[in-house]
């Protein structure tokens, strides 16, 4: 009974923001156009036709308008610095889509969105018992915090260069946190089909030759500062997360965001190599070697997909089994193979 009376709004929810997304994105991509307000082409575009960088701000106001109808009836709860903290982000990625923010000055906006969203009482006070340790002092728990901030809402605005790699990685996050946040605290669930729906109704756009949009900085550091708040939230001693009987809360969250923090890893070590900046602007992603090696943009990013998918499907089910350091070794054995039959 707990989920029937869930499921139908859910679904409502989910359907209603995909209309608006899919609506606003349109209607955006017509203004901007009409403007000359387009992505310009490059040697590293993915695009040959007129394309803009409207589809993050198409996501966030579909999105809050589903929230405030949400919110309005009372089966959502929203978490109001946490709310600040995304909506900072998002404002952020909107200048830097139309003024070209310089990454230092973005960076320390990041850091203040940060100390904004550690205002929502949620920190990662406990390792969980990764390298024998548990609960952690406080001054560390806000250092922790915000790095792991600052490293997922960096890793989704990196790997967004590939039509519907970040929202097919995203809604895979969603999904996964969505079933967890559903038990224990359902007043923040409508979040998640809402923020699905967002994405799907930009999908249609994002895969479109005629009528290309892309997130642009607004949608990947929204949906990257969203999924950075749930992280912390799952991370969070105080959560009671159903998952822990299955496996570990870290672990977890590592492999629900396994492509973004591998490839972001990799690129910042073969940038550093070059003595060039980590944030340059390259070729150097791992969606890109698929792209050279003769795959459309749609199968790339359904083949990380699903790879990403797998890996975590087969810690859940063997977790309980071999343990925690052997699942990180099969996780990595795995990685490898992928990485030498598909990437090499």
């Amino acid at each position: 009974m707990f989920f029937n009376n869930l499921l139908l709004p859910a679904l409502l929810f989910l359907i209603f923001t995909g209309l608006i997304s899919y609506f606003l994105n349109g209607y955006v991509f017509s203004i901007f156009s009409n403007n000359k307000i387009i992505d310009p082409i490059t040697s590293r575009s993915s695009h040959r036709s007129k394309a803009t960088r409207s589809g993050g701000l198409s996501v966030f106001l579909a999105i809050c308008i589903s929230l405030a109808f949400a919110n309005s009836t009372a089966a959502l709860e929203l978490k109001p610095y946490a709310f600040l903290a995304i909506l900072f982000m998002a404002l952020t990625g909107v200048a830097d889509d139309f003024f070209n923010v310089r990454y230092r000055e973005k960076f320390f906006l990041q850091i203040f969105a940060g100390i904004v969203l550690l205002q929502s009482g949620y920190l990662i006070n406990n390792f969980h018992g990764i390298f024998g340790i548990f609960i952690i002092p406080e001054w560390l728990s806000i250092m922790v915090t915000l790095f792991v901030f600052l490293i997922i809402v960096n890793a989704i605005n990196l790997i967004d260069g590939l039509d519907g790699l970040a929202s097919l990685i995203s809604i895979k996050f969603l999904i996964v946190a969505g079933g967890i946040v559903l038990v224990n605290y359902s007043e923040l669930f409508l979040f998640f089909p809402i923020i699905i729906g967002g994405l799907l109704g930009f999908l249609l756009h994002n895969f479109s030759s005629t009528k290309k949009v892309f997130l642009g900085d607004t949608g990947s550091l929204f949906i990257g500062a969203t999924m950075a708040f749930f992280v912390i939230f799952i991370l969070d001693g105080n959560s009671q997360i159903i998952t822990d009987k299955y496996i570990s809360r870290p672990l977890m969250c590592v492999l629900i965001l396994l492509y973004p923090l591998t490839d972001t890893l990799r690129a910042i070590i073969l940038r550093s190599y070059k003595n060039q900046s980590p944030f340059v602007a390259d070729r150097i992603h791992l969606h890109h070697r698929l792209v050279d090696k003769g795959y459309e943009h749609w199968a790339a990013s359904s083949i990380i997909f699903f790879i990403s998918g797998l890996i975590l499907f087969t810690n859940f089910l063997l977790f309980q089994y071999i343990g925690l350091i052997l699942c990180i070794a099969l996780t990595l054995a795995l990685m490898i193979i992928f990485y030498y039959i598909l990437f090499k």
